[in-house]
């Protein structure tokens, strides 16, 4: 028979217990805000979209990119492990829309969430028949009038590898329309009327014809939904945008203070020029 006191069993068997909590416990994602050492000779590695911002607003565009990694925090979700290759490629790609004089760093967002692929939510918003749907709905990205943008890491990376859709550049091009919360599809500026005649008409297009030359389809869903796929298409495919839809290019070219028609950043897009 054991001499151990039951009172040492007990207090054995509560700090086994203890011990296992803590090992299997749930814990916090990981949250990062600092600038990674290097990043500045890492992004045009990383991000082949920094290739068009011209010489004159380079400065200003690494600026906007250390100010990003240093004020926006980054969470992962669902297991992610965020990378500060991953920051940089998302700070990056958000920074090429504040290129502008007078651009402001994305004054309301506080983090970024990235999840590894697209992500299901269930929203509580009703249809155009009043009705609320059970079903969740596949996700590559969102952005919040509130303070963070959740963004699918999958297609970050789609995006950079030369995907037409670029998550990054929508969800933050809504953020800038959020800036101005009386307009919908038309971020802060001080004259509408070029913008307005020239969306209203490009939107309106969008939503005739459903799959005009460049456009993705999903831009006929709203004005503000329109303003995010003409904002990819600029960055992601400049060339072709410029060929079919001169004036909605020229506008955002205005607008963005960058040129993005005058060289194809992917092999598979070398034919959209011509």
């Amino acid at each position: 028979m054991s001499n151990v006191a039951p009172e040492a069993v007990v207090a054995l068997a509560i700090a086994l217990a203890l011990l296992l909590r803590w090992m299997f416990r749930s814990r916090p994602p990981r949250v990062v805000a600092a600038e990674p050492a290097g990043w500045r000779e890492r992004i045009d590695t990383l991000v082949p979209q920094a290739a068009l911002v011209p010489d004159e607003r380079k400065d200003r565009y690494r600026n906007a990119v250390g100010r990003f990694l240093r004020e926006k925090r980054f969470v992962g979700c669902n297991g992610l492990e965020v990378t500060d290759d991953m920051r940089i490629a998302v700070a990056g790609l958000a920074c090429l829309l504040l290129l502008r004089d007078g651009a402001r760093l994305f004054p309301m967002v506080r983090a970024v969430l990235l999840y590894p692929d697209r992500f299901y939510v269930r929203h509580e918003e009703p249809d155009e028949f009043g009705l609320v749907s059970d079903e969740p709905v596949e996700q590559l990205g969102e952005s919040w009038e509130g303070d963070r943008v959740i963004l699918s890491w999958a297609d970050v990376q789609a995006a950079l590898d030369g995907d037409e859709v670029n998550v990054v550049l929508h969800e933050f091009a809504h953020q800038l329309d959020d800036e101005n919360p009386e307009t919908e599809g038309a971020p802060a500026m001080r004259d509408y009327a070029r913008w307005s005649e020239i969306m209203d008409r490009e939107f309106k297009r969008l939503q005739r014809h459903r799959r005009p030359p460049v456009l993705d389809p999903y831009g006929a869903e709203s004005p503000g939904e329109f303003f995010g796929v003409v904002t990819e298409a600029f960055f992601q495919r400049g060339p072709a945008l410029a060929r079919h839809h001169a004036e909605l290019y020229a506008l955002l070219r205005d607008y963005y203070g960058v040129e993005t028609a005058h060289r194809a950043l992917w092999p598979e897009h070398a034919g959209d020029d011509r």
